[in-house]
């Protein structure tokens, strides 16, 4: 549809209408939220103003190749992840070929309070590579293979909604994907299977809940 949604109302029917940002509406039975960190249905789920929040998390994010890591004693060509005193590295090979490696490298402060800190826009942006060293400093061998290699990271402001939502769905509206975790990962969501599983079962699980109702209401 390529448009954007700036708000949902409420039918007399008791369905839902989705309003656009160049004036078309929609209305729906069911409406499924996936519209990502920024999310407009996330307010009508919430009842109240909601905004990302800094996490005091950063992630350095890089695409290797499996042969400049070929001098990892550990297999890189499955996922792997590396867990220190407020830092965790993850890897786990890419494409259908497994000719590249994600790599993932996690650092939190946990020294200020969550919300203290107002991160501007972008939230993902170059990073210099001698942070990178130097923030991981002190890390065993195959860490050091990995962290040097490197040479170009992004730097991710890791933003959550705190406190969290208490529900999902509202209604018949329901929140999927980055419209509820946004770019929190845990130690295994970073890998798309994990994340389309979670999203499944919220779906599934809400679908139940509707069903459930309109049988105890007929």
């Amino acid at each position: 549809m390529q448009q954007r949604c700036d708000s949902v109302s409420t039918s007399s029917s008791g369905s839902h209408v989705l309003h656009f940002a160049n004036g078309n509406t929609y209305e729906a039975d069911l409406i499924i939220g996936a519209d990502g960190i920024k999310s407009v249905l996330r307010e009508s789920v919430s009842g109240q103003t909601t905004s990302p929040t800094y996490s005091n998390s950063v992630a350095y994010r890089s695409v290797l190749s499996p042969e400049c890591l070929k001098n990892i004693k550990t297999d890189i060509m499955r996922p792997l992840c590396w867990i220190g005193k407020d830092k965790h590295i993850i890897t786990y090979p890419v494409q259908s070929n497994e000719k590249k490696i994600n790599v993932v490298v996690f650092s939190t402060d946990y020294t200020i309070p969550v919300g203290s800190v107002n991160v501007p826009l972008p939230w993902a942006k170059p990073a210099c590579h001698d942070e990178l060293l130097h923030e991981y400093s002190g890390w065993g061998e195959d860490a050091n293979i990995i962290l040097k290699e490197m040479d170009n990271p992004s730097k991710w402001y890791i933003h959550f909604l705190y406190p969290p939502l208490s529900s999902y769905y509202r209604q018949r509206i329901v929140l999927v994907g980055d419209a509820i975790r946004l770019m929190l990962c845990s130690l295994i969501s970073v890998l798309g299977s994990a994340k389309g599983l979670r999203t499944f079962i919220h779906c599934a699980l809400y679908l139940e809940i509707l069903e459930l109702k309109s049988a105890t209401s007929t």
